[in-house]
């Protein structure tokens, strides 16, 4: 293994500037190494990408047999580092729509449920969300951010994960479950799949704290969600793709709106989705987050963007 060339493509990864060929490269070499998984896992670590849960802590508490969940179980395959790889090849750019003239490339919005927060008034129901389309989570609220954003969410305070004891409260997070059975016929006669994730966020202080990190992620899996509410954070061998970006706001930079985009695989047996937005530590993983109350989240948007061969289109017809 060239050790130098595995440091070069984990910093592109992290990055997320892969080119096709250097992901195609990195994805090789996880696959035969263990020694490259097991780097890829601990730069993963570094670069606070390890987002098959909420951070290294709670990932070894959610994976612990103790607390496997029951919805649809993966086989070890090629472990979580190649599944992180999964996850990070997600953020390439989406040229590959257009890779092909004998391609057709397709778009449309997946449904979430209140993007924009105009219909709950007053604090998140809280707690992982128990149904599909209605989002809950930790301490947070809608309110008025600014003039241009009259119904915003606002992260009130980070709490720690209540399925895993003593969780660092680390963030305060927002999930909403989207059921994909209006997507089914899509994935399956779609060539490849992407979800787009965006949310724009908002550092309102005035005044220079302690960073705030910014997150947006995606989780996917197969099956029903029947019970992912009792069983989150879930194990790594549930999670058949992932996607997560994150933002910090820049030391000097004046307060102003960010939109923040990730992106991730969608398999043809994917059965639902877990969108998580949040705000909490820029620290290392752990780390008690700095006092909320003036961060906010707003426009939150999925996109279902596939690619079918003109074959299949006309099979199709």
């Amino acid at each position: 293994m060239n050790t130098e060339r595995l440091n070069k493509l984990i910093e592109a990864w992290a990055d997320s500037r892969l080119t096709p060929l250097e992901a195609a490269e990195l994805s090789a070499l996880l696959r035969n190494n263990a020694d490259a998984r097991a780097c890829f896992r601990a730069e993963a670590a570094f670069y606070g990408l390890l987002h098959v849960s909420m951070d290294v802590l709670n990932f070894e508490l959610a994976a612990s047999p103790a607390r496997t969940p029951s919805f649809v179980a993966r086989s070890g395959g090629l472990g979580i580092a190649a599944a992180l790889l999964f996850v990070g090849l997600m953020a390439l750019s989406l040229g590959w729509l257009l890779a092909s003239p004998a391609e057709t490339a397709r778009a449309r919005r997946i449904e979430i449920h209140d993007g924009n927060f105009e219909l709950i008034r007053g604090p998140m129901p809280a707690g992982f969300p128990r149904a599909s389309f209605t989002w809950g989570g930790d301490p947070s609220e809608t309110t008025a951010a600014d003039a241009a954003h009259p119904h915003a969410l606002k992260f009130v305070a980070a709490a720690g994960e209540p399925n895993v004891p003593n969780s660092p409260q680390q963030s305060c997070d927002v999930f909403q479950i989207i059921d994909l059975k209006s997507c089914q016929a899509e994935l399956q006669s779609a060539r490849e799949a992407i979800v787009e994730l965006k949310a724009s966020f908002l550092d309102a202080r005035a005044y220079e704290g302690d960073p705030v990190k910014f997150i947006c992620k995606i989780y996917v899996f197969e099956g029903a969600p029947n019970n992912v509410a009792d069983l989150w954070p879930p194990s790594g061998d549930q999670i058949i793709g992932s996607g997560a970006q994150f933002y910090i706001r820049e030391e000097g930079l004046a307060s102003r709106w960010k939109t923040v985009t990730t992106r991730c695989v969608l398999p043809p047996s994917a059965g639902f989705l877990v969108v998580q937005i949040g705000a909490g530590s820029a620290g290392r993983p752990g780390q008690i987050s700095p006092r909320l109350g003036e961060q906010f989240a707003d426009d939150i948007r999925l996109t279902l963007q596939t690619r079918h061969s003109q074959k299949d289109m006309t099979t199709s017809r």
